[in-house]
């Protein structure tokens, strides 16, 4: 038996689904590499989750829909025109992104830079979330993408016709005079996949006992954070969010000043890293007074009669109830969903697959059967980049990119599927299983593209392939800057934080720095300090 994998035939034609941060570094690289690439993008231009519109939309349901079927379902073959006067076919062919008014980077800016294609000097740490979708715009003009991109085209279903080519089922929305849309339906066939969709597209609002009668009732007052755009619309408003992660901390802030009163009411976990538990814990030691928080919602009680949401009950797991909400807005994450990879779901309570295909997705936080968070162990001519959380996102992704190009052109090879399993078995050994698998932090993210350079650069002795530089001296200087910006953000002692996933004690948080102005920058740390009580 080898210990390496051997593709069966080469590969020559991939099809990239998605043209943000990591499809369009995805596009240079391998079409760089001599493959004949061509990117697939739903929206009518690229940048991914940074691209922002007005246009925002509720809820498809509450909860919502599990994994296999996420953010859309497909419609294949269902051509024709369309008059779309108010946009609600064209938000159904592309939803609207999670890219808020007052969104910007949360690490330094130059982290996320791509290796050859610098910031203007000057750049700030943290900028507008227009100016990093102009950032990924320009990179893909500079190096001429757009010949290989094409626009408004949903990836509809992806499948193996005769274990060799991949066959897309393509639809593509074409904007007519006025108000009028046409769709077309199409089909293509390539040698190998590559899912660039992130891990933003598919909001997750939980199952929580009465909600969906609530949402039923009154479906104008919830929102994800998915569908959250300005705060102003809140003014004198009673919000109450759900959630108390990075989005549901930024979103507090952003509301502070125009909501009249702002709930907090997130769930601990106990099951996390201990240095993941001390983050979230530093996130609700804000420096903003107004929000309140709350614990975990028991249920949303059954509606009696009420006419108005303000008067209806809502009970918290320690006994108390609330009322006078106006606004409910979910900020409780995503799931890993991939709608037009029907046949690698296996939703909760479903059975196998009768045809063996190993899961790539069951309960929606985790992706499964994945060698570096990138090859699917089974068929590699499936692969992925930014399944990987916690990390420079760009610069990231773009090493991820090379080694894909290079495993596809055969510079450099995968071990055995034996090995690729063992290394697997690793990492869920090492992290666990669930969403904590794929967290990367400073220190495994640096570690990680150190491996991935080194096999890179093995593999380029025997291949002739030129050697990959690793992190630059400019750009570790910059990660290394993240300690103190992150304290800056969360009004906390600097020396206070450390690399997520190290030995912090699960209910720590830093002391806190009242006159520290807080920056929108940083996430990727754990968190050590002075031990506090549980909360009441």
């Amino acid at each position: 038996m080898t210990d390496h994998f051997h593709f069966e035939r080469p590969i020559k034609r991939v099809a990239i689904i998605g043209s943000g941060p990591s499809g369009v570094p995805a596009a240079r690289q391998l079409r760089d590499a001599g493959l004949d690439v061509t990117v697939f993008e739903r929206q009518d231009d690229v940048g991914g989750i940074w691209n922002w519109k007005e246009t925002t939309a509720g809820p498809l349901s509450v909860p919502t829909p599990p994994p296999s079927t996420g953010a859309f379902t497909p419609s294949w073959g269902r051509d024709g025109v369309y008059d779309d006067p108010k946009r609600e076919h064209r938000n159904l062919f592309n939803p609207p992104n999670p890219c808020y008014w007052n969104l910007t980077n949360n690490v330094p800016t130059k982290t996320l830079a791509f290796k050859d294609f610098s910031y203007p000097p000057d750049t700030p740490d943290c900028v507008p979330h227009w100016e990093l979708a102009d950032y990924v715009r320009r990179y893909w003009k500079h190096f001429e993408l757009d010949r290989v991109t094409r626009l408004n085209t949903r990836v509809e279903n992806a499948a193996k016709r005769d274990d060799w080519t991949w066959e897309l089922q393509l639809r593509e929305l074409k904007e007519l005079e006025g108000s009028k849309v046409k769709e077309v339906s199409y089909q293509e066939s390539f040698d190998a996949v590559l899912v660039a969709t992130g891990h933003y597209n598919a909001p997750l609002i939980p199952s929580i006992p009465g909600s969906t009668e609530w949402f039923q009732r009154w479906p104008e007052a919830f929102l994800h954070s998915q569908g959250y755009r300005r705060p102003e619309v809140f003014a004198g408003k009673t919000v109450l969010v759900i959630g108390a992660g990075t989005s549901g901390m930024d979103i507090a802030r952003d509301l502070t000043p125009h909501a009249g009163k702002i709930w907090i009411s997130a769930r601990i976990s106990t099951s996390a890293p201990s240095g993941y538990q001390a983050f979230r814990a530093a996130q609700r030691s804000r420096t903003t007074e107004n929000p309140e928080d709350l614990e975990e919602i028991s249920a949303f009680l059954p509606i009696t009669g009420e006419h108005r949401i303000q008067d209806a009950k809502i009970e918290l797991i320690d006994g108390k109830v609330i009322t006078g909400v106006d606004h409910i807005i979910f900020c409780t994450g995503y799931q890993y969903s991939y709608p037009f990879l029907p046949q690698y779901h296996k939703d909760p309570g479903t059975q196998p697959s009768s045809d063996g295909i190993e899961p790539l997705v069951e309960c929606g936080d985790q992706v499964l059967n994945l060698y570096r968070d990138v090859f699917y162990i089974p068929d590699p001519t499936l692969t992925f980049i930014g399944i990987s959380v916690n990390t420079s996102s760009f610069s990231f992704f773009e090493y991820q990119s090379i080694s894909i190009a290079r495993v596809f052109t055969g510079t450099a090879r995968l071990p055995s599927q034996k090995r690729q399993r063992e290394a697997l078995a690793e990492v869920v050994a090492k992290k666990g299983k669930g969403k904590f698998r794929h967290f990367m932090g400073q220190e495994g993210e640096r570690a990680y593209v150190k491996s991935t350079v080194e096999w890179l650069n093995e593999d380029a002795k025997w291949s002739g392939a030129p050697t990959v530089e690793g992190h630059s001296a400019e750009w570790l200087h910059e990660s290394d800057q993240i300690e103190t910006k992150i304290a800056a953000k969360y009004g906390v002692m600097p020396g206070g934080l450390a690399d997520l996933g190290g030995n912090a004690d699960p209910v720590t948080v830093p002391e806190r720095v009242d006159k520290v102005d807080p920056v929108e920058c940083g996430i990727h740390v754990r968190l050590t300090g002075k031990p506090i009580a549980a909360p009441a």
